[in-house]
């Protein structure tokens, strides 16, 4: 009990100033034809006073040195940009966003080359049981959704002032500190809760380039567009890159897992043969039904 008071004293300090951050692993089956792989991300939530942000820690940090090295370049004052694409990224390119005042849920996610917002149009309507249990140190109890084509379990505390939780989850008298969805293919467990010290966000400056691979302004869609997007992409997943070479003087050098492409033929080709690929292997996504 000692032990458990002093833990809401942490929490009460932690959320009086309206920012902190969760920690998450989310553990996840990309191809649902192989039952070993699995793979894991460290995802974050940041809760601010007006909203929260859920997104992963590799793919922000690996964007942050494509924006930092392309700065160089361009401040060195060079014509031709280089765009290095590792797989030492994250394998998560979607970001949340909760506003609490309109309680509207928006997904960010890239499509090849371009970049959407979509407000969620879908209620979660949880089922409250009232089973509990205990996870780590918290009391948690259980609810059930069924939600974008998966059966989903959640167990939530109120132990935490914050009702909230990963992804698009949340409207739960407290946070969310475990869901998974019941065919084992993701699951996303609270690891960590820490005071979130606020960072200024930077655009970056591109001088009117347009530079593949580089985060963009999202562009504001409803979920029917963002369908239609995702279909048109599967369809030709290079129409962006192509519209972008097709441009006067453009010049693209593309670093794809280590091997260099220059020839606008062999990039386009080398760019449709990697996104089929992993279309192949990521096609168990998280919403069925998006």
């Amino acid at each position: 009990m000692k032990k458990l008071s002093l833990l809401l004293i942490l929490f009460s300090a932690l959320f009086s100033a309206q920012s902190s951050r969760m920690i998450y692993q989310y553990t996840f089956r990309p191809d649902s034809t192989k039952v070993d792989s699995l793979k894991t991300e460290w995802m974050y939530l940041d809760i601010q006073k007006d909203g929260s942000k859920y997104y992963s820690k590799n793919t922000f940090e690996s964007d942050s040195i494509i924006n930092e090295s392309i700065k160089k370049q361009m401040a060195a004052g060079m014509k031709n940009i280089s765009v290095s694409r590792q797989n030492k990224g994250g394998e998560i390119n979607y970001e949340v966003e909760k506003t609490y005042q309109e309680y509207k849920t928006y997904l960010t996610s890239r499509i090849g080359n371009d970049s959407y917002k979509v407000l969620e149009d879908r209620k979660i309507d949880w089922k409250i049981t009232p089973e509990k249990k205990k996870i780590g140190e918290f009391n948690a109890q259980k609810a059930t959704v069924n939600f974008a084509g998966r059966n989903w379990t959640a167990w939530f505390t109120n132990e935490v002032p914050v009702l909230d939780g990963p992804y698009k989850f949340s409207g739960l008298p407290g946070l969310i500190v475990e869901v998974y969805d019941d065919s084992g293919s993701h699951k996303m467990e609270l690891k960590g809760i820490k005071k979130l010290v606020a960072q200024k966000a930077e655009e970056l400056n591109t001088q009117g380039k347009d530079i593949p691979f580089v985060k963009k302004k999202p562009l504001e869609v409803n979920r029917q567009q963002y369908i239609k997007q995702l279909k048109q992409y599967q369809n030709d997943p290079v129409q962006g890159m192509r519209e972008i070479m097709n441009q006067p003087n453009s010049k693209i050098k593309v670093n794809i897992n280590g091997q260099e492409f220059t020839d606008p033929k062999e990039v386009l080709r080398a760019l449709e043969q990697n996104a089929r690929e992993e279309m192949k292997k990521n096609n168990n996504w998280i919403e069925l039904k998006p």
